[in-house]
């Protein structure tokens, strides 16, 4: 084997029945352990390190022929390597570090410890072929998915921005006590820029601010058009479904399906829920159960993109209407987590079953159509 580190030479004679390599990712450096299973039982292990620059020329061909397994912990990184080796062995396993506790059960950790580990439970994981050993096993999207994840999440760093800006512009208002003005930074900014409150300090400060404003909602549509065409494209049909819901843009549509890229990886509409981040924590001990916040653990872009058509939502809907009348009293954030929970299992089973919303409006479904329509004729 190639590589820096503690080397073992292979008795060719004896067959290889599987290989396990568990990888310790970092921006320079990949530390990989592995365990070469030889026919009869025998195991060999073997550790070093490779640069990333050379993942092709180092690391993959070690990876050899027939039974080879890679398993690497999650990062911003991850899904990039795991693409490169993957056509290269049997399975690569992406798992989340957060729930990888061995790692974090140990006084001494290093990255060759780090290795040795996460190959010793692939390891265990592969052999003893346990539907339910606990494996925390990370689903890996495909290019496209990936794509407008990575768009959506710039997209709402921008919307973020935004935000900051107009509440920049609404704090110096409310410094001089003026009042008035709702879309500072757009419609009304010219007859804000005009009041005689403001001193030439303040009129700099908002003029630089609506230049970076302006900057960042066009960086915003052109970001948005981007998501829509390969969005699109990705998961046309399933659009197509899911928009049958009032409230439920196209754009919602394939931030969702980003999310998920396929229902059928989820064995229940509960854990679709929960990898969306909209199932609320519980604490329950003897008699006492206390109901948390949401659990933050999971994916939140199909979340805060349902909140935004929340009304629309319940307004097409008689029983979200009961329900939030029933719940009035309640916390309204936990009144809209539930609705957004029902409609996620709503649309769990939307796509589950190919069957359009029951409530559907075919006059607004009617427009989402078209403009599906157009995205497609534009991106040809």
């Amino acid at each position: 084997m190639a590589g820096n580190g503690k080397n073992v030479v292979e008795d060719p004679s004896v067959p290889t029945e599987a290989r396990y390599f568990g990888i310790d990712l970092h921006k320079d450096q990949i530390t990989w352990h592995c365990i070469r299973k030889a026919a009869g039982g025998a195991i060999e292990r073997t550790t070093g390190s490779v640069a990333t620059s050379r993942i092709l020329e180092d690391l993959v061909p070690m990876l050899g022929e027939g039974s080879c397994y890679v398993i690497v912990e999650a990062s911003c990184s991850t899904f990039f390597f795991s693409g490169l080796v993957e056509p290269h062995c049997t399975k690569v396993f992406v798992v989340n570090p957060a729930a990888f506790r061995e790692l974090y059960m140990t006084g001494k950790k290093t990255d060759r410890i780090d290795a040795k580990k996460l190959a010793d439970r692939l390891m265990y994981h592969v052999e003893m072929n346990d539907p339910d050993d606990g494996f925390p096993a990370v689903f890996v999207p495909d290019e496209e998915a990936l794509k407008v994840r990575k768009l959506v999440t710039t997209y709402e760093l921008l919307v973020k921005q935004m935000t900051q800006l107009k509440n920049q512009v609404k704090s110096l208002l409310r410094s001089k006590l003026i009042r008035g003005y709702e879309d500072v930074l757009g419609d009304d900014y010219e007859g804000c820029l005009a009041d005689r409150h403001l001193d030439n300090a303040d009129k700099v400060i908002m003029r630089a601010l609506k230049i970076s404003f302006d900057a960042l909602r066009n960086e915003k549509e052109e970001i948005r058009q981007s998501i829509l065409e390969i969005g699109v494209h990705r998961f046309r049909r399933e659009a197509e479904l899911l928009t049958t819901v009032s409230g439920v843009s196209v754009m919602g549509a394939i931030v969702f399906m980003a999310d998920i890229v396929t229902v059928e990886r989820f064995g229940s509409a509960k854990r679709m829920t929960s990898y969306l981040a909209s199932v609320g924590k519980v604490d329950a001990s003897g008699n006492t159960t206390r109901d948390g916040g949401l659990n933050k653990r999971g994916r939140r872009s199909s979340y805060r993109f349902l909140l935004q058509g929340l009304e629309h939502i319940v307004h097409g809907n008689e029983g979200f209407q009961r329900f939030k009348e029933r719940h009035a009293s309640k916390k309204a954030n936990k009144v809209r987590a539930a609705i957004v929970r029902k409609t996620f299992v709503a649309m769990y089973y939307m796509l589950r079953n190919e069957e359009p919303y029951r409530y559907v409006d075919d006059a607004i479904y009617r427009r989402k159509t078209r403009e599906i329509q157009r995205i497609m004729k534009n991106a040809a």
